[in-house]
Order: C-alpha cells, then structure tokens, then sequence
C-alpha cells in the first residue's frame, strides 16, 4: 500500500492511511469489531475496509522492532473472556486508539476472575484504550513482564457496581524486567470496595514513570496507589502532577516500599484521603519528595506532607 503524509478519509476502494510517516515507517495495520467485511486471519488488516476484527490478530502480523502500529477504530469493542485474552508477544508494537470519550475502543474483561491481558514483549505502548472491568474482583488487569512498556491516555474502569479489578498494572516477578514501565495521563476509577492497587510492583524495578494521571479509588484499605513487594525497589523513580482520590482511613496513600534503597523524584501530587491521624503519603525511603499535598477533608485545602525541611 503506498504511503502518503496527507490523512485520507475513508471512502469505498481509497486508500487509507493516517499520518504513518510522522510516526513510523512500519507496518500500519486496523481493527475494528463493527465492520462486515474484516476478519482475523493473514490477508485482513491493511485498510479500515478489510479490518482485523481483534487487537490479538492485529498483533500476531505485527513485526519484532519494526515500528508497527495497530490503529483501533472508533466504537470497537471486545469481550475478553480468559487469562491472556490478549498477548503483546512482538516487541516494539504500538496500539492506539482512535475516537474520544465512548466512542474510545473499549476492551471488557469478563467471565472470570482470571481474565487478563498479557505484555511478554519489551517496548509495547497502548494509547487512548478502555479497560472496562465485567467481573468481580479481577485479579489483575494488565499482567507485564517486560521492560518499557507504555500506557498513555488510558482508562481502568467498572463495567457496573461491584465490578472491579484488584490490580489495574501487576510488573513481574522477575528483578528488573518491567524496568522502564511508564503510565502518563491515565484515568482509573472504582467504586468498589475491595483491596486496590493501582500498580503492584513485584521486584526491583527502576525508571517506573507515572505522571499526569486521575485516580479515584473508592475504597477503605491500607494499600497504597502503588504497591511495591517487601524488600523491594524502586529506583530512578518518577511520579509527577498525579491527582488522587482515595478514601483510607489508615495505611500509605500514594506509594508503599519498606527498603530505604529506592531512588527518584516524587512531586508535586495531590491526594484527597480519609485518614485524619498519620497521614503517610509516601512511604519509600531514599527518594525525594517535593510538593506533595494531602487533606483529608473537603472544607479545607491540602497541605504539605511530609513537612518542610527547616
């Protein structure tokens, strides 16, 4: 298919390509569940005509490090119904999402508590995707267990009340492998009252960004927004600009690590919570704090946590 800079329209019989030399010079492939002419195997997938008709057939086309993009259509929707429903095994692949608000590609894991989505390969990005929750306590949304994986304009939500997931991003129990692991303008919400981490981090992990986002998470627990394994760390860290939204009681709010080896720049956070008396935001000792600001009521603005160094 000839490549062009100019975003054509669709038309029957065009040609269809959305800005691919601005962004990569490798394969450009569609998705979209609501065509009648797409379908999953070898063949589809070259033009919003001839669409795959799933994420997960889209990428096993995809090439190792070759800058491919998989471009979802507006209003696509998926029910994903066991444990890695979808897999992103090629590494270097990028999933971005066309439409806003609910036109937004939607992906609702369901059937079970085990449904998940799986990232075994380095460098993926997902851009502008629905999480949509459709059971109770789902273990984990996003299993990752490679590094440089990239989630930006994203959301994590319940499908209905109760239910949820208990984690949105679980990284590996391999030391170092989902370094690099980076979410940056996100939205995630619950209502739910189970146990929630946003991110549980399972060993030692360095440069994990998280900036930019919206997190409300409607329930009372001690867990942390990010959740990080006993005797483990987190180094070259960076969590900016983030506006959370919790109702704890007691435990750490934002990010919870018992090692005084972690390293990075937490600042300038702002976090409605329920707990009057410790009020421990950050729990993670060795990085540096700046700016963050805490309340844990709404007639008052936050303040400072922990104090300025005099």
């Amino acid at each position: 298919m000839a490549k062009t800079e100019l975003f054509v329209r669709k038309t029957s019989g065009g040609v269809y390509v959305v800005n691919p030399e601005s962004q990569t010079t490798g394969n450009i492939f569609f998705v979209d569940s609501g065509s009648s002419t797409g379908g999953t195997s070898a063949g589809y997938g070259s033009n919003p005509d001839a669409p795959f008709t799933t994420i997960d057939s889209a990428i096993g086309q995809t090439t190792a490090n070759n800058g491919d993009i998989i471009y979802v259509m507006a209003g696509h929707s998926e029910t994903l119904t066991g444990a890695s429903a979808i897999t992103c095994d090629v590494a270097g692949v990028t999933i971005i999402g066309l439409g806003r608000g609910t036109a937004r590609p939607t992906l609702l894991l369901d059937a079970g508590a085990s449904v998940s989505i799986v990232i075994s390969a380095a460098n993926v990005r997902w851009e502008n995707v629905i999480f949509s929750a459709g059971h109770a306590d789902i273990t984990v949304a996003i299993d990752v267990s490679a590094a440089s994986a990239e989630f930006h304009k994203c959301e994590w939500k319940e499908n209905t009340t109760a239910e949820n997931f208990l984690t949105c991003i679980r990284t590996s129990a391999s030391a170092n492998a989902c370094d690099g692991l980076s979410v940056t303008e996100c939205v995630a919400t619950t209502v739910d009252t189970a146990s929630v981490n946003f991110i549980t981090v399972r060993e030692d992990t360095d440069l994990l960004v998280m900036n930019d986002n919206f997190i409300e998470l409607g329930v009372n627990d001690s867990n942390a927004i990010i959740g990080v394994a006993s005797g483990k760390d987190l180094t070259s860290v960076r969590i900016l600009r983030n506006y959370i939204y919790r109702l704890n009681t007691a435990g750490d709010l934002l990010v919870d690590s018992d090692t005084t080896a972690n390293s990075g720049l937490i600042a300038h956070n702002r976090i409605g919570h329920a707990d009057t008396a410790s009020e421990v935001l950050i729990d993670a000792d060795g990085v540096r704090q700046f700016d963050n600001l805490g309340t844990a009521t709404n007639t008052a603005s936050g303040y400072i946590l922990p104090a300025i160094d005099s």
